[in-house]
């Protein structure tokens, strides 16, 4: 592995801090809005696009015959350009899948949970497997499995990480290709960071999923988001927050979007979530930046003696 960042990479930092986050994204985001209402209601056109295909700009393509290989025991390495903005170097990018991976087994050990065998465990939003991976552990006797609405993600995973995983795609769409009760683990890293209108209802999808007494673990940006985002106004996502410091100056909200659709980034009141779980889940704990700023959010399938009907 080498740790220097390649040219791509240093374009997409480039990318990342001067297009995507900060006023230019704002401007960028208004003027499209203002092109669409030339033809569509600028809130509808968005919704169109429910997840992204695999080379979705080629009329035909064809996929090749592969079988996953390690090397020196290691799961293989996705390309760059899959790695979403978690690092600039392929160590970077391992490195932080192992850090989110180890705090949410931290968390889970904690309230009582453990991987057994038989036990069903799914990611969702997993991308390349960058916290998938660090289960390879326990696929010797749990079904693990990983779903995402990137079609190259998911076919790059099912290439390199099949077996010991399984990966579908998936869309946007709150319904998921699995039967009632059938997860003990469902678990998503920065996925409601970017689910603006549906949070709820894919909350309940995620109920009718897993098994009662099951475990979810989601990350989300909250009050203690903004706290850190405000004493640190060089990150990529400060700059972004505070070209609408009106939603969350006077703490009187209770959730927020600044874009929408794929390209949100949602803001919760960790209060005013909490209390959305109910009756889907029991609260089972609240983490300030179990995920770099972001707080976990441990979540339990009540047993169906104690649901409330």
């Amino acid at each position: 592995m080498s740790g220097k960042v390649s040219w791509y990479g240093k374009s997409r930092y480039f990318l990342r801090s001067h297009i995507v986050h900060g006023r230019v994204r704002v401007i960028l985001q208004y003027l499209f809005a203002k092109f669409q209402s030339l033809f569509i209601q600028p809130t509808i056109l968005p919704y169109f696009v429910t997840f992204f295909p695999y080379r979705r700009s080629s009329y035909t393509y064809c996929i090749r015959k592969t079988v996953p290989r390690r090397v020196d025991g290691q799961l293989p390495y996705p390309p760059e350009r899959l790695w979403l903005g978690y690092g600039r170097t392929i160590e970077q990018w391992l490195e932080s899948g192992r850090r989110h991976a180890a705090k949410m087994r931290e968390l889970l050990a904690a309230s009582g949970y453990e991987f057994h065998a038989g036990d069903r465990v799914l990611e969702l939003g997993c991308a390349a497997g960058r916290m998938l991976r660090c289960l390879d552990d326990v696929t010797d006797r749990c079904e693990v499995w990983g779903t995402d609405i990137s079609g190259e993600h998911i076919l790059w995973c099912k290439q390199n990480l099949n077996p010991p995983f399984h990966f579908l795609i998936t869309t946007t769409t709150p319904h998921l290709p699995f039967a009632d009760d059938y997860f003990d683990l469902v678990y998503a890293g920065s996925v409601f960071t970017h689910i603006d209108d549906m949070a709820d209802t894919w909350l309940a999808e995620l109920r009718r999923i897993l098994k009662p007494g099951g475990r979810a673990y989601i990350t989300i940006h909250d009050n203690h988001t903004i706290r850190i985002l405000s004493e640190q106004r060089n990150l990529d996502l400060s700059k972004t927050l505070y070209c609408r410091r009106d939603y969350f100056q006077n703490g009187d909200y209770g959730m927020f979007t600044i874009g929408r659709f794929m390209r949100s980034q949602v803001f919760f009141d960790t209060d005013y979530f909490t209390q959305s779980l109910h009756p889907f889940f029991k609260v089972l704990s609240v983490t300030p930046e179990a995920y770099d700023f972001q707080t976990a959010v441990l979540l339990q399938k009540q047993l169906r003696s104690e649901a409330i009907v």
